[in-house]
């Protein structure tokens, strides 16, 4: 955990460890949540869908899937069931 100062203005200066470990430039914009009393800072620069495909990947080989037309094939299968 960092701690950071508030300046007169309100702001903060997010430490340099954390700007580049999520690759925040200088001018970027970020979003503010706050959550259960915490505030979360995240770039909008995140793609959600490249985050969902850093965690997927090679979990289609884990199950045997080797091209798209086996994934397609599998969603397809299950839809039938549904």
């Amino acid at each position: 955990m960092e701690s950071v100062r508030v300046n007169e203005q309100g702001q903060i200066i997010v430490p340099q460890m954390f700007t580049e470990e999520i690759g925040l430039r200088k001018g970027e914009e970020i979003q503010l949540l706050k959550r259960n009393g915490y505030f979360i800072a995240k770039p909008t620069s995140i793609d959600p869908w490249k985050e969902l495909q850093k965690l997927m990947e090679g979990e289609a080989e884990k199950v045997g899937w080797e091209t798209d037309e086996d994934v397609v094939q599998f969603i397809k299968e299950l839809r039938k069931e549904n």
